[in-house]
């Protein structure tokens, strides 16, 4: 049985916001006893709900059953003391997308001034250290110690009077009985789980007998296969040594063969050597016979430049170029100077043709006409702009008349369906009067329509008139147009003209007479054409000068020709001499290859039975390798065979160990469990039953009945003898054996704890259907009780007179509201 050292614990205050029917409210709880008292439905509840709430969070309650239906928000604050401490703490409920739950941000305790941002299962947590509580801080259950030895719903008592599974539970969770349960339902699945892990180590090490002789066999196949592997590679060893001696020998042949193809690529270098020495021999001879045929060419050549002779004149090239380029120019500048003046002279008859009888007009009275244009031009425009002016203005004239005369229309329109009463003045109207106001009004209409007929003749006078001056200006703008764009360029281009002409026929006439006092000073040699003498003297003095050029580059050729002749017979000697070395060296080397003619021949035999070695090692080796690959698989067998051999051994060890632990389970731990539990239960059945007669007697005081709890726990009411079932007794009987029970509880509860003090009891409607008589017990009950604060909630007002402190609760338009009577 476990004991826990309870704190002193003393309501102060709390405050309520947005939990069920509260907005706001906040209460100061006094010591002594407290009555929270107000109608069926007013709230009273919600107190008691919000107090264990803000202690141990929502344990078995919904948050959206807490929260105000249309608040996205509500908390509880509560103040407390332990022992002498001040402690406050808050509990949030917000609601999110997923629904309402508590808000981790906004919970908090703060410990003699000093605030504690924790979460809600750290909240509980501290709280049951605070309270010394030892019970699990899951924050999904609800605090045992609180709700049996604090404060149980009377609701929640009277369902366990009716459930006999709900009231040994109640029972069990009180005292800690539960445990005895649980440690018994938990050994018995370890025994089950011990068992079934025993089958299975079973399974594991019940083939250690087979492993073992598996592994004896494994071991002899190991050692056969060792005796296969050392012969094996022996008889490799001894064909490998073969074949190494063999390839010695191809070796050995190799290289004599190796000198053979040498000698062999020799003999066909100087077969190649003495083919290219004969064709040089041969090309020397060509060559020897192409340079004298050019030595005969280049003497013919000789004789033929020797006929040109130089032509008899002082000029040298450079007069010669010097006088062709002077006359030259002076052609190309006549001729420039015809083209330029026949192009002037049809554009000069061009302009003649443009300007026609106008051609000798003089500049000045041209311009002085123009000038006079421009100001008639300018006259005209004045005119129109007056006109366009005008015409504006009778525009704007018309269109406020035809305005004015629109309004008037409108007012008369309006007079004929007036009738005989003024709608502002609510006055009848005389048939005199509605006349004159219409006649009125149609008089100025006629005069408006008078004044727009005359407005409109007078516009189309002034359009008419206005056409006609822009036809003038037209008119003006096209003769200005003329004189500016086509006779004043014309005038002032033909002048342009004939002075450019009369400049080009005076370069002319300078290039002429230039030419003609020239020519009488000039040397008859030149005849009628200079330019054509010139150019045929200057390509006779090139032909000559050209022959004399050539002429030296030949006598110049003629001394190579000789010396490459020269070159050549020197060379057809050494190539005699090296094709006769050559074919001597070739003599000799055929006689070295014939005696090396049968080496290729062995080395083909020994090649052969190399391969023939080869290919049995190669078998052998194979063999070998297989062999191998077996011995390593039996060895990985023998090893996973000792291994599994092994690891049943330490199976078997483990099974053993189960089975000694599942023997003390089910012959010793479990039946202990159950005894213990049966001590421990008929232990408080017997408190439990002498504590609840004496509450019963206080609350009941009917000599004909006496109550009783069986070893159920259930409360068994007798009357004259006879055992009634407590679901047939009046309602204020059942309140009282509930009640007689909820004491009980708490009395046991406290003494079972040994420390727990008796300062805090909870008490929801204890007196729900008591008379008048019973009513009466209340104040003994609570002297008897022995508690430093009692929270009563209660529709009685009878309790008044047993209690210290009221408290009103009320609820309108569904707002609960609290108020404090004394």
């Amino acid at each position: 049985m476990e004991f826990w050292e309870l704190a002193e614990m003393i309501l102060e205050g709390i405050t309520i916001e947005n939990i069920r029917s509260y907005s706001h409210e906040e209460v100061v709880f006094p010591k002594g006893i407290s009555l929270f008292e107000g109608d069926i439905g007013s709230g009273k509840s919600t107190v008691l709900m919000a107090i264990e709430f803000a202690l141990f969070g929502l344990g078995s309650q919904k948050a959206a059953s807490l929260l105000a239906k249309k608040s996205e928000s509500g908390f509880v604050i509560l103040d407390f003391s332990v022992d002498g401490k001040k402690y406050e703490i808050k509990r949030t409920l917000r609601k999110g997308r997923t629904g309402v739950s508590q808000d981790p941000k906004n919970s908090w305790i703060r410990i003699e001034g000093e605030m504690l941002p924790l979460s809600p299962s750290e909240l509980k947590q501290q709280i049951l250290e605070i309270l010394r509580f030892n019970e699990p801080a899951d924050p999904r259950a609800e605090s045992r110690i609180f709700r049996y030895a604090i404060f149980t719903p009377q609701e929640a008592m009277k369902e366990v009077l009716s459930d006999p599974g709900r009231r040994l539970e109640t029972i069990r969770k009180a005292f800690g009985i539960e445990d005895y349960g649980t440690a018994r339902t938990n050994s018995m699945e370890v025994l089950l789980e011990l068992r079934s892990r025993g089958r299975i180590l079973q399974e594991r090490s019940g083939n250690i007998s087979e492993l073992e002789s598996d592994i004896v066999e494994s071991h002899k196949r190991i050692k056969e296969l060792d005796t296969d592997i050392a012969g094996l590679f022996n008889a490799v060893k001894t064909k490998k040594a073969k074949e190494e001696e063999t390839a010695a020998t191809i070796r050995e042949l190799r290289e004599e063969n190796n000198e053979t193809i040498r000698l062999k690529s020799e003999r066909d270098g100087l077969v190649e050597r003495m083919d290219s020495a004969r064709k040089q021999l041969s090309q020397v001879k060509d060559d020897l016979a192409e340079l004298e045929s050019e030595s005969i060419q280049n003497s013919q050549r000789m004789k033929k430049l020797a006929e040109i002779k130089r032509p008899e004149t002082e000029l040298s090239m450079a007069d010669i170029a010097s006088e062709i380029k002077r006359f030259q120019k002076a052609s190309d500048d006549l001729i420039g100077l015809n083209s330029s003046k026949e192009s002037i002279l049809q554009e000069i008859s061009r302009l003649r043709g443009n300007l026609g009888d106008r051609i000798d007009a003089d500049r000045k009275s041209i311009e002085s006409e123009l000038d006079i244009l421009q100001k008639e031009k300018e006259s005209l425009e004045e005119s129109l702009e007056e006109i366009t002016e005008k015409k504006d203005k009778i525009r704007s004239q018309q269109v406020e008349k035809n305005t004015l005369r629109s309004s008037l229309e409108r007012e008369i329109t309006e007079f004929e369906k007036l009738g005989s009463i003024c709608p502002t003045c609510k006055q009848e109207i005389s048939k005199e009067h509605h006349h004159a106001l219409v006649d009125k009004r149609q008089n100025q209409v006629d005069r408006l329509n008078q004044e727009l007929k005359e407005i409109a003749d007078s516009f189309f006078d002034s359009d008419s008139n206005a056409k006609e001056i822009e036809g003038k200006l037209g008119l003006h703008q096209t003769k200005v147009d003329q004189i500016q764009q086509s006779l004043l360029p014309g005038i002032d281009e033909l002048a342009s003209k004939k002075s450019s002409l009369s400049e080009i026929e005076a370069k002319i006439r300078e290039i002429e007479n230039k030419d003609d006092e020239e020519e009488g000073a000039r040397d008859k040699e030149y005849r009628e054409n200079p330019i054509e003498f010139l150019t045929n003297l200057k390509d006779r003095m090139v032909d000559f000068k050209n022959a004399a050029e050539q002429t030296s580059q030949i006598r110049e050729s003629e001394k190579r020709i000789e010396e490459r002749v020269s070159q050549k017979r020197t060379r057809l000697g050494t190539l005699k001499d090296e094709i006769d070395q050559k074919e001597t060296e070739l003599a000799n080397m055929k006689k070295m290859l014939e005696l090396r003619e049968d080496v290729e021949g062995r080395i083909s035999e020994l090649e052969s039975r190399q391969d023939e070695l080869r290919e049995e090692i190669n078998e052998m080796s194979g063999q070998l390798a297989a062999s191998k690959e077996r011995r390593n698989s039996e060895q990985e067998k023998a090893t996973t065979i000792e291994k599994n051999i092994s690891e049943s051994k330490r199976w078997q060890k483990k099974l053993k160990i189960l089975s000694e632990l599942e023997e003390w389970l089910e012959e010793f731990f479990i039946p202990t469990i159950s005894q213990i539990e049966k001590q421990v239960f008929l232990s408080i059945l017997h408190n439990f039953n002498e504590t609840y007669i004496r509450w019963y007697s206080i609350l009941v005081e009917d000599p004909t009945k006496e109550s009783r709890i069986d070893e159920n726990f259930t409360p068994v009411v007798n009357q004259d003898g006879f055992d009634q079932e407590v679901n047939y007794l009046s309602g204020g009987e059942k309140t009282s054996i509930a009640l007689a029970y909820r004491l009980t509880l708490n009395s046991l509860m406290r003494r079972e704890t040994e420390a727990m003090k008796s300062n805090l009891l909870i008490l929801d409607e204890p007196t729900d259907g008591f008379s008048k008589n019973q009513l009466g017990k209340i104040r003994e009950l609570f002297d008897e009780l022995k508690s430093e604060q009692i929270v009563l909630v209660s529709h009685e007002k009878e309790l008044e007179t047993y209690v210290d402190n009221i408290f009103q609760i009320s609820k309108q338009d569904g707002i609960s509201k609290i108020s404090r009577l004394n």
